[in-house]
């Protein structure tokens, strides 16, 4: 099947600045993008309504990072987002997941639910929150409708979480979306753990991690990540990893036996 294939607008923050969203919505539309994840400190916020409109995009979330004097600032952009149905949430409150980390989804999922909104908790290397295994952990606690996760594989891999099988499995009830990347481990990637690359380069095999989401039936969408380490021209890493993404797709669709591997690592 086809994915809607969306990109992360980090891509679009660069060392000499930031490219307009009108600019991301040209670029992600003329080269066959459905849509894009647009981050919570965009100065642009109050455009994001007008993107399906104007550009026939969807704006498939909204990426927030919670760390303790954020809590107004979170809240707010709950109470008055327009555009987008769902929120991507990466917990940065200390070198593990804290009683303020809970306190703040106490906080929100009422307004989440009165204003329909899904959160998608975000594990994120380095912060608070980091595995899916703490994500799964938060979901079951709270055990609400409009909380779910956020399957980032370049996460996953940078955290060395391994078991991706059983990982899956296990997050599988709650999966809102998948995020991924061309990505290496390395001391010259973000946090000095791990590159962001587009999705024909590195040493992550993409193509068996979309093979393990069609085998349980994934039909969500995709977004590709970008980072201003990453480096070269915008417009021809979007173009790349809009390429390598329908080119795996087509292969899995077409060999789906190859995305089976024989003695996995753990």
């Amino acid at each position: 099947m086809s994915h809607p294939l969306h990109h992360m607008d980090f891509i679009f923050q660069t060392k000499l600045g930031t490219y307009p969203l009108q600019a991301q919505c040209q670029m992600l539309a003329e080269l066959g993008y459905q849509g894009l994840t647009v981050s919570g400190w965009s100065k642009e916020l109050s455009s994001l309504q007008t993107v399906k409109r104007d550009w026939g995009l969807d704006i498939g979330a909204l990426y927030l990072i919670y760390r303790p004097g954020l809590e107004g600032f979170v809240t707010n952009i709950l109470e008055s987002l327009e555009g987008s149905t769902s929120i991507e949430l990466a917990l940065h409150s200390g070198d593990r997941v804290q009683d303020g980390d809970r306190r703040m989804l106490e906080r929100l999922l009422p307004i989440a639910e009165r204003r329909g909104i899904d959160i998608a908790l975000y594990p994120h290397v380095r912060y608070g929150m980091q595995t899916t295994t703490e994500a799964v952990a938060l979901c079951r606690q709270f055990d609400h409708p409009n909380l779910g996760i956020v399957f980032n594989a370049y996460h996953w891999y940078a955290t060395q979480e391994k078991q991706l099988e059983q990982r899956l499995d296990a997050l599988w009830p709650y999966l809102r979306q998948v995020n991924i990347a061309g990505t290496r481990l390395s001391p010259l990637g973000w946090g000095g753990v791990a590159t962001i690359e587009p999705l024909d380069e590195g040493e992550l095999d993409n193509f068996v991690v979309m093979g393990a989401l069609a085998r349980r039936g994934y039909t969500g969408r995709y977004a590709a990540m970008g980072w201003e380490s990453m480096g070269g021209d915008v417009y021809g890493n979007l173009q790349r990893s809009q390429k390598a993404f329908r080119a795996m797709e087509q292969r899995l669709a077409d060999h789906p036996q190859w995305a089976v591997m024989s003695g996995a690592p753990a």
